[in-house]
């Protein structure tokens, strides 16, 4: 076996890891302001804090995203100290001048506190080198022991996969080489620089559903261009960086196409939709707004919850089968609203206008929408989203054909988590499929919002649904 197969070992993921340190830097340059003012009144007196409030946040603001774009959360820049406190340099002096800017502007052309934008600069540097040292010392240490290895797959055994792996062998601890998938399985040797092969394409697939793995590698000639197309069809859903390495020359790609793994040059095919600091965001905004929503409508599902069993025998809520993010099966939760018995777990049936199996008073949670409320419960256990493409039963069909048979970009969707709402029921697009064009525009609307996320839209989305959805048309 290579060395750059790593033995098995628990991985952290770096982006998880980033993210939160980014959000702790946002929290100790706001912190520092607080500081600092203290600091520069006890020796000027009292003033007003509304409008050196506003100015901290705004330069808060401005240093944090100076930092990111200046790589202070890679994984190189954070194993050390000394890169830290230089790349500081630039975003703090950023966030001055927009203190010094602000602070004019609030106070009318005035500064009261000359010194405070200076102060501080030297408590967020000091709070902020405070906490990287224990971070970069720990950085170094899983790093030594493998743990932040992005774990790859290799796709296609030849040349470019050989030269692919032996470049990766210089930073054993960085890579974990997870296999190498290949089509032609039965054809071609059982491994390559003591990587093994370990199946076909589709297998690669249904592992990449089933553990993390970080990034896809096709190591193909441009001259497979049809082979090269088909494996990116095949693995077009997975959540993975899928990422090409091949002969080059010639090509003209956008610069931020280009990258590399390790000292291997790749163009990136397609990378995930939400990850680092967007994952990080749309995760506080689900617990935020998910746990205040539970708690502020405890009473409606306790009063909701007694009539659905009040009105006829059986369990009050509804737990079905649907596939979720990276295709994953998870049970999403629902107030019952069928007779028990009569409830259909895969969707062989869709609901319809006037359903007999329907109960009294689930026909009103229907059409108020209430009975989607337990699936607060789906966003808080991570299985969903408060918005997001709206999660499907696996034999759900449009035109007697499933889904996934009817649009071929129907499974993109699964590379986000669903979501209790999304931007295509907002716009119309809820309730029975009963034709192809239905199915079509959900999927066309669930892309647009995959590749346009922002908290704004999400956000968006929510106050759309409110307005919009509850009591509407297509809910029955």
């Amino acid at each position: 076996m290579s060395d750059v197969v790593i033995q098995e070992t628990e991985t952290i993921s770096l982006r998880v890891v980033s993210g939160l340190i980014r959000l702790t830097d946002m929290v100790l340059l706001v912190l520092a302001g607080f500081v600092a003012t203290l600091l520069v009144r006890m020796v000027y007196g009292q003033s007003s804090p509304g409008p050196l409030v506003l100015a901290t946040l705004a330069g808060s603001g401005a240093a944090a995203a100076s930092l990111a774009a200046e790589g202070a959360y890679k994984q190189a820049a954070l194993q050390s100290v000394a890169i830290q406190m230089r790349l500081l340099i630039k975003p703090l002096a950023i966030g001055v001048f927009c203190l010094i800017g602000c602070a004019f502007i609030l106070y009318g052309g005035a500064l009261p506190f000359r010194i405070w934008p200076l102060t501080w600069a030297v408590v967020a540097a000091a709070m902020i080198f405070a906490v990287r040292l224990p971070i970069c010392a720990q950085f170094v240490r899983w790093t030594e022991a493998g743990r932040l290895a992005r774990k790859i797959a290799i796709v296609g055994v030849g040349d470019f996969s050989r030269e692919f792996i032996e470049r990766l062998r210089e930073e054993p601890n960085a890579f974990r080489i997870v296999g190498i998938y290949d089509d032609r399985f039965t054809r071609v040797p059982p491994a390559q620089a003591g990587v093994p092969v370990l199946g076909t394409v589709e297998d690669l697939l249904h592992r990449s559903r089933q553990e993390a793995i970080d990034v896809i590698v096709i190591a193909l000639p441009l001259s497979a261009v049809e082979r090269i197309a088909r494996i990116l069809d095949q693995l077009g859903s997975t959540v993975a960086d899928l990422c090409l390495t091949t002969d080059l020359a010639g090509l003209r790609f956008s610069g931020q196409q280009f990258g590399g793994i390790g000292s291997n040059p790749v163009v990136s095919i397609t990378e995930a939709p939400l990850k680092d600091w967007r994952a990080l965001e749309k995760m506080i905004l689900d617990y935020a707004v998910g746990m205040a929503a539970l708690i502020l409508l405890s009473p409606v599902l306790a009063i909701v919850a007694l009539l659905v069993r009040l009105d006829s025998p059986g369990p009050v809520l509804f737990r079905q089968p649907r596939l979720g993010f990276n295709n994953r099966m998870f049970l999403c939760y629902k107030f019952r609203t069928m007779h028990h018995g009569m409830a259909d777990l895969l969707a062989d049936r869709q609901t319809t206008r006037d359903d007999p199996r329907i109960t009294r008073i689930g026909r009103y949670l229907r059409k108020l929408s209430v009975d989607e409320l337990p699936q607060l419960f789906n966003v808080l256990n991570g299985t969903m989203s408060l918005v997001g493409p709206r999660p499907h039963a696996p034999n759900t069909k449009a035109a007697d054909r499933l889904f996934a048979e009817v649009v071929q970009q129907y499974a993109l969707r699964h590379r986000v988590k669903p979501g209790i709402t999304g931007w295509a029921q907002v716009n119309g697009w809820r309730g029975e499929t009963r034709t192809v064009d239905q199915i079509e525009q959900r999927v066309k609307f669930d892309l647009f919002y995959i590749e346009n996320w922002s908290v704004l839209l999400d956000l968006r989305i929510l106050v759309m649904t409110v307005l919009r959805e509850v009591a509407s048309r297509q809910a029955f």
